[in-house]
């Protein structure tokens, strides 16, 4: 296991810990159970980690910088009660979903007691960066906000644009990357070419997860740890499916317009797989990823933050890029 593995299995102890300890202390005790059940339930912790490691490359210790590093994954996991909520989910992470295990009403609620929960912990101790971790938040949310917008009304739509779902991934992923690791720069007192950079490493690294996440989700294998196809069988729009349609001959459009309404889950499932791998549609998307992860690269390098620490975060994106789940 290598040293940044290590201090990342390190990170996510800690941040565990605190949300078991800490960072709920404050929020109403009638939604407790609801906020514990989606705080609790075992996720990858990338975005605090993200801000942990960004701190610390601008000289903030991992105690300085929890409650702000944790506020970031209040404020993801906010999105995710109500996503699942507009989904009809009835799983998150294998589990049952909040609004499934204690009903609509009390999981819109508990969401929306989320947000402001998650800007008092951002700015708790450090009233002094207030202003600057603010607005770099309430730009994000704002964006995130957009982005699911526009991923609801990408369903009712065949012609969605590669670069409109770039563009709605971003927002709706990517930007809270970003943020992440901006905020970890802001409580470092970055100047603010460096919280740039930062911002672009986690910008990059976001979009590049995403890519794989749609990647994985048809052509990963069974460390997945989530049914193989599931956005076939949804006919939701992802980087394979958009870039598919993009590049499809009218043939191979028609063939996608009738898997979509194709019955045999089976069936549907490997059809997809064979029209992409047709359409050369997995390199593309493996491409576009390293394509990406190098960008991120190059904007931690220009970054003023010292070396072991570069190497560190750029770890941290290469572990994101190269998961298997």
């Amino acid at each position: 296991m290598s040293e940044v593995t290590t201090e990342l299995s390190a990170q996510k102890v800690a941040i565990e810990h605190f949300l078991e300890t800490k960072a709920l202390e404050s929020f109403p005790s009638n939604l407790f159970d609801a906020v514990h059940h989606i705080m609790t339930l075992d996720g990858k912790r990338l975005r605090p980690m993200m801000t942990l490691m960004s701190a610390k490359g601008f000289g903030v210790s991992e105690e300085k910088a929890m409650s702000a590093a944790i506020s970031i994954e209040v404020f993801h996991n906010f999105t995710l009660v109500h996503d699942d909520i507009m989904d009809k989910a009835k799983l998150r992470r294998g589990k049952i979903t909040v609004h499934e295990k204690f009903g609509v009403d009390k999981a819109i609620v508990t969401g929306d007691a989320m947000l402001p929960h998650a800007v008092s912990l951002l700015i708790q101790d450090h009233p002094d960066k207030a202003g600057d971790l603010l607005n770099c938040f309430n730009k994000m949310a704002k964006e995130v906000m957009e982005g699911q917008q526009y991923d609801m009304e990408f369903e009712d739509r065949t012609d969605v644009a590669v670069q409109e779902y770039m563009n709605m991934i971003k927002l709706k992923t990517s930007v809270l990357f970003g943020t992440a690791c901006e905020i970890g720069a802001i409580l470092g007192g970055a100047s603010n070419e460096d919280r740039e950079k930062l911002y672009d490493f986690g910008l990059y690294a976001g979009l590049a997860f995403q890519i794989m996440d749609d990647y994985l989700d048809t052509f990963g294998d069974e460390n997945f740890g989530k049914r193989i196809g599931g956005d076939i069988l949804l006919n939701k729009k992802t980087f394979l499916l958009v870039n598919a349609l993009q590049t499809a001959s009218t043939e191979q459009k028609s063939r996608i317009f009738t898997l979509f309404e194709e019955k045999d889950e089976e069936k549907k499932i490997a059809a997809f797989q064979d029209l992409y791998r047709e359409l050369n549609i997995p390199q593309i998307a493996l491409d576009t990823m390293e394509e990406l992860h190098k960008k991120s690269v190059n904007a931690v390098m220009s970054s003023s933050i010292p070396s072991e620490d570069k190497e560190r975060i750029n770890q941290l994106g290469e572990i994101m890029l190269r998961r298997k789940k």
